[in-house]
């Protein structure tokens, strides 16, 4: 009786994701993203179109990121232990530690904000020996 059960579920869950995935556009091109910059140059081959375009860097917080970067290449041991453990940059201690952060922080509040919200975006984490 349960696996009765199981089984008009499942068919009945399947019925009901069945007509959005029929109705899905099929015309060749529909799925693939549009350029974001100006094209460079397209390939045709067959069916398929290939578009190079120049890349959109309107997102890119570019003043930000070259303010951490001098500031990495110039204290890199801070930078690798940010890269291993972003919290440390609200660490009163580890602040203490190293004023240099503190007044960098200080002097780029905004990358301190940004870097709060995605430390990704600031801190690659190199490999460690033997990886």
């Amino acid at each position: 009786m349960e696996r009765s059960l199981i089984a008009i579920v499942s068919i009945l869950a399947m019925l009901a994701f069945a007509p959005p995935v029929m109705a899905q556009d099929t015309s060749s091109g529909a799925n693939e993203p549009s350029p974001s910059g100006p094209i460079l140059g397209k390939i045709e081959q067959g069916n398929k179109t290939i578009v190079f375009a120049a890349a959109d860097t309107s997102d890119l917080e570019v003043d930000r990121l070259q303010a951490w970067s001098e500031f990495a290449e110039a204290n890199p041991n801070i930078a690798r232990a940010l890269a291993y453990k972003p919290s440390l940059m609200h660490n009163d201690a580890y602040l203490a530690k190293h004023p240099d952060l503190e007044a960098f922080f200080k002097a780029h509040p905004d990358v301190e904000q940004s870097m709060a919200a995605n430390p990704g975006d600031y801190n690659a984490i190199p490999p460690r020996p033997g990886e």
